[in-house]
């Protein structure tokens, strides 16, 4: 039975130090980055701020397809991609915006971030 364990043991570490190599290997990539966007992590449009800039919502799209709206639309300068399952902005007591996983809001002009670290990101484009 010591045997067995040991086994398990050594063949477990074997395995997470083969997945560790192979991850610091791999370099990493962003749909984002492929189509011309730099990414801000963990920001949205700050929910008090000026939404006037606001260009368009999408609900529950893939990143691609918020890029190719992105991309097909010269108005939009950036925007947020929801990425929690529910994301609320503003004051919930009266003005607010409820955001799902998947839901995007497109902007012209500059960015007003606010922090929204594991609920969205935010992406700006970098092509002209």
């Amino acid at each position: 039975m010591k045997k067995f364990a040991l086994l398990i043991s050594s063949l477990s570490l074997t395995v997470s130090a083969f997945a560790t190599d192979l991850n610091s290997t791999l370099p990493e990539t962003s749909v984002a980055a492929a189509h011309g966007y730099e990414q801000v992590s963990g920001v949205a449009q700050y929910g008090d701020g000026d939404w006037s800039q606001a260009v368009a919502i999408a609900r529950c799209i893939s990143m691609e397809e918020a890029c190719a709206i992105a991309d097909s639309n010269p108005e939009i300068s950036y925007f947020f991609y929801t990425t929690g399952l529910q994301m609320v902005l503003g004051n919930p007591e009266s003005d607010y915006r409820v955001f799902h996983l998947g839901d995007v809001v497109f902007f012209s002009g500059t960015p007003h971030w606010g922090e929204a670290q594991g609920l969205a990101d935010g992406y700006i484009k970098t092509k002209s």
